[in-house]
């Protein structure tokens, strides 16, 4: 039986720590949320080398602070649950701000490994890191990585199960100045005579430090009133002498060892070099272009995302209404199936789930092109490039995050809203939210564009996305001059430096929410085509769908939609069901009309037949989204 390890992934936003993870364990990575908030939790498990290697990707945080949700979830795991081992990820570009967390780790008495990633990004940079000297340093295991090119990877897991089976806590103990010492001494020597069980529980100098600062929040024990008191009388003592607030002092003392730290380990080349980050920001951040910039770009998403996919729209609907659903229906009429198994399966499963897989592609590029932005480092620029029109609503940049994660699915959108510290700008920017056309809503258009307006698809669905945007923010403008008065508040954002992605950075981003969608699909969009199909089904021997209890449904409310120039039983239908999933209005309007279709009872080719001209179908598809690159491109 194998050993299991498990591993805590900690580091600072936009260090890789993902993208590490991926290169580890491919597309094994379950996401999901930490119990009881809405922070997301991502996790991967893999086999090697006999052992069971488990990774925890612990939110990105810049400390070990009670600040933020992020930071509460971190400490508490590290502390609470006690992986096996650590795998601290930070930047080799910036390692003096990343050691920071890393000192604190130390801290913290766990089993570190310490990858230094984008090390070819250091060395592009002309910095030199002394790896041998910072493991001495840090008394942990110290590996350069390249996430994005999966260098570094197996240096990584061998290094966990080296440290695992070593079971060696580090050993370095940073001291601050003396005084300092002095009074942690005494903190500890108040804790022994009054409350000695908390040294039991918690990592001793974590603990000490955190006491003084007041951030308790991961003390599971009340602590004694005597604890409590003396703490606040040593760190009366310690801020007179130091003229400063205690955080302030622990924050100094720290960056002090990490300069130290630094100074003895790393290099720099000096020599003039042509910084392209600062050349590109000169362009995408320039006060006049930087939004029409922004604009042509998300167009230009748009016209590539849909010129390409519209050969594999194609070429997925006649795969599925010319072979698979007659061979599907050819096989169970050969095996004696019932008539109604035979429509419940080519009409409310492949006619219902059918129509929407049918726009596959089009998520699958859209988030594709998503992840190379993200990737790219342009993603943090678009919300600092917004941050002066949001201002206008009385928001800041930070709110354009959500909203453009809104453009994926909603629901992760008002969970992002979290990192928003101004309880006005949440609320206003989940109201703003739904007026966001997210992935859902775009296979909606995409199947009405495509029958109404092929000539004109771009064109179309952008002016769909804008009036979503126009109506969210005239709502948001009218609410922030009457209910949500005030203003908004400062936006800081760090901007990460400008990369290339990777391929398959870009592919398993991609194929990660695609699958999500697909899953959905599977399961909850399954069930309602089912649901839907007998409701058209019934009463038994209904012969005209209209006549259906679904159809005598939707009869009765399609007046109220006829002012909005749909008023049959057809349209109101699809748009009721739309209210527990906007793509199930496809899968609707799939089950409504399908039967329609296979009363023409279509004879199906022969299986080896049908696989080649399914493949070959596929190839052109291919060769036409080549041409259309070409078109936008020539």
């Amino acid at each position: 039986m194998n050993k299991i390890i498990t591993v805590a992934v900690a580091g600072n936003p936009n260090t890789g720590k993902t993208t590490l993870i991926n290169a580890i364990a491919g597309t094994n990575l379950h996401v999901g949320n930490w119990p009881g908030v809405t922070v997301e939790k991502k996790e991967a498990t893999i086999e090697y080398k006999g052992y069971t290697i488990h990774f925890v990707d612990l939110p990105g945080t810049y400390s070990l602070a009670n600040d933020t949700a992020e930071e509460k979830i971190a400490v508490e795991f590290l502390i609470k649950e006690k992986p096996d081992v650590v795998l601290n990820v930070v930047d080799s570009t910036n390692l003096e701000r990343n050691l920071y967390l890393t000192i604190q780790l130390l801290e913290l008495g766990r089993p570190l490994v310490i990858a230094l990633n984008m090390w070819d990004d250091a060395i592009k940079k002309g910095i030199q890191i002394d790896v041998k000297k910072l493991e001495k340093l840090l008394c942990s295991r110290v590996i350069p990585t390249a996430a994005a090119k999966g260098e570094g990877v197996k240096e990584i897991l061998d290094a966990i199960i080296e440290v695992y089976e070593k079971k060696e806590k580090p050993q370095c103990v940073f001291h601050f100045e003396d005084y300092f010492e002095e009074k942690l001494k005494e903190l500890e020597e108040v804790i022994k005579k009054y409350q000695p069980i908390l040294l039991n529980l918690y990592p001793k100098r974590f603990l000490l430090l955190s006491i003084l600062e007041g951030n308790l929040h991961f003390i599971d024990v009340p602590i004694s009133e005597k604890v409590l008191k003396e703490a606040e009388r040593i760190r009366k003592e310690i801020e007179s002498l130091f003229n400063k607030d205690i955080s302030t002092i622990i924050v100094e003392e720290r960056y002090s060892i990490i300069l130290s730290i630094y100074e003895q380990c790393v290099k720099e080349d000096i020599h003039e070099k042509v910084d392209i980050t600062l050349v590109l920001d000169k362009i995408f951040l320039h006060k006049i272009f930087g939004l029409p910039l922004f604009l042509f770009l998300a167009w230009l998403i748009f016209e590539i995302t849909f010129e390409i996919s519209s050969p594999f729209i194609s070429w997925f609907d006649t795969t599925l209404s010319e072979y698979i659903a007659p061979w599907v229906y050819s096989f169970l009429m050969s095996m004696g199936a019932s008539q109604w198994l035979t429509s419940l399966v080519t009409e409310g499963i492949i006619g219902g789930v059918g129509f929407v897989l049918v726009f596959v592609p089009v998520l699958f590029f859209l988030y594709a092109f998503m992840a190379f932005l993200e990737g790219s480092g342009y993603m943090a620029r678009a919300a600092f490039i917004m941050d002066r029109f949001m201002s206008i609503l009385g928001l800041s940049g930070k709110s354009f995050i959500p909203l453009i994660l809104g453009f994926g699915c909603n629901v992760p959108a008002v969970y992002a809203t979290r990192t928003l510290e101004n309880p006005k700008e949440k609320i206003l920017t989940v109201l703003m939210i739904p007026f966001m056309s997210c992935g859902a809503r775009l296979t909606v258009y995409a199947f009405f564009v495509t029958i109404f307006f092929a000539q004109h698809k771009t064109a179309v669905i952008l002016s769909l996305y804008g009036i979503g945007i126009l109506v969210a923010i005239i709502v948001a403008f009218i609410l922030q001059k009457t209910v949500f008065k005030g203003e908004s508040t400062p936006f800081i954002l760090e901007l990460p430096p400008y990369r290339l992605p990777t391929l398959k950075y870009v592919l398993t981003n991609a194929w990660l929410k695609t699958k999500a969608f697909l899953y959905e699909a599977g399961t909850f969009i399954l069930a309602t085509s089912i649901i839907i199909w007998f409701l058209l089904h019934f009463p038994i021997g209904v012969k005209k769908a209209e006549d259906s209890l679904f159809g005598k449904i939707s009869k009765t409310v399609a007046p109220i939609f006829e002012p909005l120039g749909f008023g049959n039983w057809e349209a109101a239908g699809a748009l009721i069901s739309g209210f527990v999933a906007k793509e199930v209005v496809i899968s609707t309007m799939g089950n409504i009309y399908s039967g329609e279709i296979l009363e023409e009872k279509p004879q199906p080719k022969p299986f080896k037949e049908g696989v080649i001209e399914i493949g070959a179908g596929f190839w052109e598809a291919v060769k036409e989204a080549g041409k259309a690159m070409l078109k936008i491109f020539g």
